[in-house]
């Protein structure tokens, strides 16, 4: 079986998901999860773990996916290894930072987790006052661009800053990029993805890794 996450959008009514579910058992396919990352304005986005025969069955999974009214298909993306489990991840992750034995190697850590956990194209630490990045993960825009990033995020942190459709950072805001603010280490955790945009719940994850880091940082300093 191989592993694919699904996100879809489909509107906030009983059976809407239970019929999606459905259409993918239809083609051999095996819901294993479900994580809500959004629900607003009678909309939801829902992510669903799926293993699947392979490959030669997506266009049919999308198709029978499709023909539920009302559902959209945000992304399809597929999975090395086994699919993720949320709540354990954030345990591990929890633990990974409070045995950290420097201030510097738990933000290191945070960055280098929270990139590869929401599959982000890079995740950065950013000090608040002089704007100097301490740590970066991933394929980062340049520096200049990450400060403002973070300089915009702190305030306030209430919409997100990102990449456009032709991939480039911009500093106006869009909803490529998530952050958080680590208030007792002084810095910014910002975190960058072109696409899926980050949803409610995403950022919400976020928010919860930098306020336990935040926390071993202070045991730390």
């Amino acid at each position: 079986m191989a592993n694919y996450l699904i996100r879809v959008q489909l509107p906030d009514r009983p059976g809407a998901l239970g019929a999606v579910a459905s259409r993918i058992g239809s083609v051999g396919g095996d819901v294993v999860s479900i994580d809500i990352l959004q629900r607003d304005n009678g909309v939801v986005v829902d992510e669903l773990g799926v293993g699947l025969a392979g490959d030669h069955l997506l266009g049919l999974l999308r198709d029978e996916i499709l023909e539920v009214d009302g559902v959209i298909i945000e992304t399809l993306r597929a999975v090395d290894g086994p699919l993720p489990d949320r709540h354990a991840e954030l345990l591990d992750i929890a633990t990974e930072l409070f045995v950290q034995t420097s201030p510097d190697a738990l933000l290191d850590r945070l960055a280098d987790r929270v990139r590869r956990s929401l599959v982000a194209d890079f995740a950065a630490v950013v000090d608040s006052d002089t704007t100097r990045v301490m740590a970066v993960h991933g394929d980062a825009p340049g520096e200049d661009e990450m400060r403002s990033m973070a300089l915009w995020a702190v305030a306030p942190l209430s919409s997100p800053v990102g990449a456009d459709e032709s991939g480039s950072w911009p500093s106006d805001p869009t909803p490529g990029v998530a952050a958080a603010e680590l208030v007792r280490a002084g810095v910014v955790l910002v975190v960058g993805r072109v696409a899926p945009v980050f949803r409610s719940r995403e950022r919400q994850w976020i928010a919860i890794m930098g306020e336990l880091a935040d926390h071993g940082w202070r045991e730390l300093a």
